[in-house]
C-alpha cells in the first residue's frame, strides 16, 4: 500500500506542492496509512515542509518493511576446485600495483612468472584480469593459464569475458564453432589443426559456402598451421574467390608449399630468366596471358615505385618458393642476396624476397635480407621480428657499432628490442647492459627534456632491460625546471623498476 502513497507525494511534488494535493484513503489494517493522515491533518508552517516530512517518514517505513524478492533464477554452479596455488598476498600485491599504474609488459611478466611458478591468480584480481584480457588480445597467453577454475567460472557468467572460457574446457568445439566469435572461431581451427589437419580442413570446408569475405580470410590464415600438400586442392579452388584478399592469401599459401602445381608454374615462368646469375637477369619481357588466374597483377599499380617489368619480375619472386632458388642456382640466401643487390632489378627481387621469407618463415632468408634491403622498403621491423632472439641482438649490435656516433642509430635499435621482444620477456644481458649505458648518459645529458618518444618508450625499456642492467638505472636524474609530464615519466620510470625486483625477489623466494 506504501507504493500508492509514495506516488501520490511524488506526483504532487512534481506538480508543486502549494496545489492542492491528498493522500489515497487509508485500508483497513494499514498503521503506515493511519500515521500518514494523521500527521497530514497536522498543522504545517508550509505546503513544501509537510510534504517532504511526510516522504520522509514514508521512507523510513519503506526501507524498515522491504522483502527481499523471491529467487526465480537457477542459483549456479560452483567453480570447480582448484589444481594450482593461488598466489600469496605479496604476489597480490604486485600484480595489483602492475594493473594500476603498467605498463602492460610489466603486467604480463608478473603474469607470466606466475604461470612458471604453478600459480594462479587471487580472487580479487579475476575481474581487473579479466577485463585487461578484453582489452588487450596480446595479454591473453599471458592470462588464460593463471585465472584457474575461478576465473573460467566468472568467465561463464561474464559475455565481456567469454574469450576466457578457454578452448582445452569446452566440452563440445563444435558449439564454439557454430556459435563463437569469429576469433574464437580461428581458434578452434588454429587448435585442430595443430593435431589434425585433415579433421580441420573439413570444417572450414563444410561451412566456406556460407561464409562473408572477411571470415573466409581469417580462417583460411589458419592454415598455416600444418600446412601441406593435403590442402592444395582446397587452396587451389580459392584462387578463383570473389574476394581479392583471399585470393591473395590462398595464392601465398600455396608458393609456401615448394611441390605444389602452383609453385611450379612460378617455377616455370622464372627459369627462362637467366638466373644463375643474378646481377644480369632479365625481367619477364610481358605478362602471360594466364597470370590473373594465380592472382598475378599484369597492370602495375599507379603508385608503385617499380617500373612495369620489375613489377612483373617481383611478383614473381614473391610467389616463389626461396628453397628452389637454392636449390636452381647451388648458392646459399646470403650469396644470393648480395648478387641481386648488385644487379638492376635489386628492389624486384629483395622486396619479393622479403614477402616471401616472411610468409614462408624462413629465417636464413630474413637474416640475409635485413642487411641488405634498405630502410625506404619498410620491411626492416618485419624481418627483424622473424628471427630467433639472438640473431636479432646480434643485428642490433652491429647497428650501434656501424657508426661513432651510436645515438644515430639508437631510436631504431630501441624500436627493434621493443617490437622483437614478447610481452613477457627481457632482451638479454650483454645488449642490455650496452643499451642502459647509452641510455642513462642521454638522459642525464637531458635528452628527455626534449625526446618525447624516449620518454614514451621509458617504462617499456624498463621491463625489457635484462635484470642485470636495472642497476645502471637506479636514480635516474632530475633536472631543475622539469615538467610535470617529465617528472611523471620518471616517477612511473623508477617504479617499474622497483616492481621489478619486487618480481625477482618473490620468484627466487617462491621457487
Amino acid at each position: 500500500m506504501s507504493t500508492s502513497y509514495w506516488d501520490a507525494l511524488l506526483q504532487s511534488a512534481l506538480v508543486g506542492s502549494n496545489r492542492p494535493w491528498q493522500l489515497p484513503p487509508a485500508q483497513t489494517d494499514d498503521p503506515v496509512g493511519d500515521m500518514l493522515h494523521a500527521a497530514y491533518v497536522l498543522a504545517a508552517p508550509d505546503a513544501p515542509g509537510q510534504l517532504l516530512r511526510l516522504a520522509g517518514a514514508l521512507a523510513v517505513c519503506r526501507r524498515a518493511g522491504w522483502q527481499v524478492p523471491l529467487a526465480t533464477a537457477v542459483v549456479p554452479d560452483a567453480a570447480g576446485a582448484e589444481i594450482r596455488t593461488v598466489a600469496d598476498a605479496r604476489w597480490s600485491q604486485l600484480l595489483a600495483q602492475a594493473l594500476a599504474q603498467g605498463p602492460l609488459r610489466l603486467q604480463m611478466q608478473v603474469l607470466h612468472a606466475l604461470d612458471r611458478l604453478n600459480l594462479c591468480l587471487p580472487p580479487v584480481l579475476l575481474p581487473q584480469v579479466l577485463q585487461l584480457g578484453r582489452r588487450s588480445v596480446d595479454a591473453r597467453t599471458s592470462i588464460l593459464p593463471v585465472i584457474g577454475a575461478r576465473g573460467r567460472w566468472l568467465a561463464r557468467h561474464n559475455p565481456e569475458w567469454a574469450y576466457a572460457q578457454g578452448l582445452q574446457e569446452q566440452q563440445d568445439a563444435q558449439a564454439q564453432w557454430q556459435l563463437g566469435s569469429l576469433e574464437q572461431r580461428c581458434a578452434v581451427l588454429r587448435a585442430q589443426r595443430a593435431s589434425d589437419p585433415g579433421a580441420a580442413r573439413a570444417r572450414l570446408v563444410a561451412d566456406w559456402g556460407q561464409l562473408p569475405a572477411k571470415e573466409r580470410l581469417a580462417l583460411l590464415q589458419t592454415l598455416v598451421v600444418g600446412l601441406s600438400l593435403e590442402d592444395e586442392e582446397f587452396l587451389q579452388i580459392q584462387l578463383k574467390d570473389r574476394a581479392q584478399d583471399v585470393r591473395a592469401e590462398a595464392a601465398d599459401l600455396l608458393a609456401a608449399l615448394p611441390n605444389s602445381a602452383y609453385a611450379q608454374r612460378m617455377v616455370a615462368r622464372l627459369a627462362p630468366l637467366h638466373l644463375q646469375h643474378l646481377q644480369h637477369l632479365q625481367a619477364p619481357d610481358q605478362a602471360g596471358a594466364d597470370w590473373k588466374e594465380d592472382v598475378l597483377e599484369p597492370v602495375r599499380p599507379r603508385h608503385e615505385s617499380l617500373g612495369e617489368r620489375a613489377w612483373w619480375l617481383f611478383q614473381l619472386a614473391r610467389r616463389s618458393s626461396l628453397a628452389w632458388w637454392s636449390a636452381h642456382t647451388g648458392k646459399m640466401p646470403s650469396e644470393l642476396v648480395a648478387s641481386a643487390a648488385k644487379g638492376d632489378w635489386s628492389e624486384a627481387l629483395l622486396r619479393g624476397w622479403s614477402h616471401a621469407a616472411l610468409r614462408q618463415r624462413d629465417a636464413p632468408w630474413c637474416a640475409a635480407l635485413l642487411r641488405a634491403v634498405p630502410a625506404r622498403y619498410n620491411l626492416t621491423t618485419a624481418l627483424l621480428a622473424a628471427l630467433p632472439p639472438e640473431q636479432r641482438e646480434d643485428f642490433h649490435f652491429e647497428q650501434l657499432d656501424g657508426r661513432s656516433d651510436s645515438s644515430a642509430q639508437l631510436p631504431a635499435v630501441l624500436a627493434g628490442c621493443l617490437s622483437g621482444c614478447p610481452l613477457h620477456a627481457h632482451i638479454g644481458a650483454a645488449l642490455s647492459l650496452r643499451l642502459a649505458s647509452i641510455l642513462r648518459q642521454h638522459i642525464e645529458q637531458g635528452a628527455l627534456n626534449t625526446d618525447y618518444g624516449l620518454r614514451q618508450q621509458l617504462p617499456d625499456l624498463a621491463c625489457v632491460l635484462h635484470p642485470s642492467a636495472l642497476p645502471l638505472w637506479d636514480d635516474l636524474p632530475h633536472h631543475a625546471g622539469e615538467t610535470a609530464s617529465l617528472s611523471e615519466c620518471l616517477s612511473l620510470g623508477a617504479s617499474v623498476l622497483h616492481n621489478r625486483y619486487l618480481l625477482a625477489t618473490l620468484q627466487e623466494e617462491t621457487l
